[in-house]
């Protein structure tokens, strides 16, 4: 009888089962791989949720999807008719509404009764483009504009007083009495003095008329606000499509300059009055010659730009031209562009004031990037000390903290804004570069008022420029800016570098300019720039110690290592051998 095989079982082995799921773990771990590698090169795409839509068992379901089909209607027909209206002003064309819109080029008429819902595969009728009228040329002769020829100037300060009959001192209407300066009006004995506050459109309609009033116990004071064409541009502007010419005659304040310069003329008797434009670096004095040229003639500041700008103005030698009144009776009158004032360093100062005049300096100008500075905090800790607490409390949505306790508002600002290191350390640098950069670009909007001035608005002359400005609740609801009340600074007792020569500059092409040195140029408060600044008059480090700023780089990736070491109870690490 033969011997009958066992029935085998399909059950799989040890060996199998183990096999199985080692593959599987590799397939797991391989995809895990792939998953951190999309990641890591942002090409992971979230699975979006699906709308589950309206149950069926809702009552109003019909009205709701009857409501939707018809905002989509409303929108599809708003699309065309924008469509529409956009070639037709291509062709020069009228649109009316319900009626379709013609080329130029090819009308295609289509009859919907004859296609009877079969479709068209041809062109069923071609019209010629309309006719354009050609364009008639006037017969009287274009006058070309007039050029207005920019050249150059005295080689000092002191030489252009010399040379000036009437100094026109250009200060910032935020902080006016810190644009002063004692020595250079002392200077100028026997001349004509008058100060332009100037960017009267950043503070409010109270603290003007307050600056004005007290200003003009001492001077000729005028409010100014430059043409929309030379106003500070915002950073990082969206790139537009179109671009919208901007006014060159819409200056505020420039028909009281023309008379004020007009009673100075009668008096002189020369042919052409000769008007120097001072101020401290940023003032505006460019932009100022520019809004009353109506012309793009001088270069002016611009944030945007300030990555190829050399040192730190952007004026470095004076300029001359010569403008004709607006009467047209023929009278001439030739102004002097200077750069910013430099003062001298005094000598023998202690450290605590020496870095309260350097913070000085760099607020003051404001030109560049200065919340790229190596050590923001000295520069925040003297804005801290003049700004009214509750402001800054509104403004950052900050917890209540000390009056002109800079470590206590840096604290909130780093919880604020998330600014938290490793073991719960509070970033205070990054919350200072975030209040210096919204200084830069004028979202921290200050005001001053004189001291000893009264809540209670005085008359002035210039009720119509008052009138275009905000006031002090209106510039509080504005999101872009957060408005917050500075203490007055003093006006300059420093000394002027009179005989300095001011040397003509080659630009230099953005080609030309290492990242490094962009780097260090982008601000004035950069170390580089913060060294020019101090120069000018705080008795600061000079070119003893300059200081380079760090590339913000991310910290380099270090790879975990693992260690075969086994430590005895001796306490000498032995490497394990590789042989059992």
């Amino acid at each position: 009888m033969p011997q009958i095989r066992k029935k085998t079982s399909k059950r799989g082995t040890t060996h199998q089962r183990q096999k199985l799921k080692h593959k599987v773990s590799q397939g797991r771990k391989k995809a895990k791989k792939e998953a951190r590698k999309e990641q890591a090169a942002g090409k992971t795409h979230k699975k979006s949720k699906k709308d589950p839509g309206i149950p069926n068992n809702f009552p109003y379901k019909d009205q709701i999807l009857a409501e939707v089909a018809e905002s989509r209607r409303q929108a599809a027909e708003e699309k065309q008719r924008r469509k529409d209206e956009k070639r037709a002003a291509l062709t020069g064309l009228d649109v009316k509404d319900g009626e379709d819109s013609q080329t130029n080029i090819i009308d295609v008429d289509i009859d919907e009764n004859q296609n009877d819902g079969q479709g068209f595969d041809g062109i069923m009728s071609l019209r010629p483009a309309l006719p354009v009228p050609p364009k008639t040329k006037s017969l009287e002769p274009s006058k070309p504009e007039p050029v207005i020829p920019v050249t150059e100037g005295p080689r000092s300060l002191r030489e252009v007083l010399q040379k000036a009959d009437v100094l026109l001192h250009v200060v910032d209407a935020r902080d006016p009495a810190a644009g002063l300066s004692e020595a250079l009006f002392k200077e100028a004995t026997g001349k004509d003095i008058i100060l332009l506050v100037n960017k009267i459109d950043s503070i409010p309609r109270e603290s003007l008329v307050s600056w004005l009033t007290h200003l003009r116990s001492t001077y000729i004071t005028l409010p100014f606000r430059v043409a929309e064409a030379f106003l500070p541009s915002k950073p990082n502007p969206p790139p537009s499509s179109k671009k919208i010419p901007l006014k060159l005659d819409d200056a505020l304040g420039s028909d009281a300059i023309w008379q004020e310069l007009r009673k100075l003329k009668t008096k002189k008797s020369s042919e052409e009055l000769i008007v120097a434009l001072t101020g401290v670096t940023n003032s505006g004095k460019s932009a100022v010659i520019n809004s009353l040229a109506r012309a793009d003639l001088l270069p002016i500041y611009n944030l945007n730009s300030a990555i190829s700008a050399k040192g730190p103005y952007t004026t470095t030698s004076a300029s001359e031209l010569v403008l004709e009144f607006p009467d047209k009776k023929g009278e001439k009158v030739r102004l002097i562009d200077t750069p910013g004032l430099e003062y001298v360093r005094v000598e023998d100062v202690e450290e605590q004031e020496k870095e309260m005049t350097r913070a000085k300096d760099i607020l003051l100008r404001s030109r560049g990037r200065i919340d790229r500075l190596k050590d923001p905090l000295f520069a925040v800790t003297h804005i801290v000390s003049r700004a009214d607490t509750h402001d800054l409390m509104l403004a950052y949505s900050l917890p209540a903290f000390s009056k002109g306790d800079p470590t206590s508002f840096l604290a909130g600002m780093a919880r604020a804004s998330g600014l938290i290191k490793k073991r719960g350390v509070l970033d205070h640098a990054g919350a200072a570069r975030i209040v210096l950069r919204d200084w830069s670009i004028e979202k921290f909007g200050r005001y001053t008022m004189p001291p000893g001035s009264s809540t209670t608005s005085s008359s002035t002359n210039n009720e119509g420029i008052l009138a275009m400005l905000k006031s002090r609740k209106e510039l509080r609801k504005a999101e872009d800016v957060k408005l917050v009340r500075l203490q007055p600074g003093e006006a300059e007792k420093r000394e002027v570098l009179l005989d300095d020569v001011w040397v003509v500059d080659e630009e230099v092409g953005e080609d030309e300019v290492d990242d490094e040195d962009a780097g260090d140029e982008e601000a004035s408060g950069d170390e580089d720039g913060d060294e020019d600044e101090a120069d000018q008059g705080s008795d600061s480090e000079g070119g003893e110690e300059e200081e380079e700023v760090p590339e913000l780089l991310p910290p380099p990736k270090r790879k975990r290592t693992v260690s075969f070491a086994v430590v005895p109870a001796g306490g000498k690490r032995q490497r394990r051998s590789g042989r059992s």
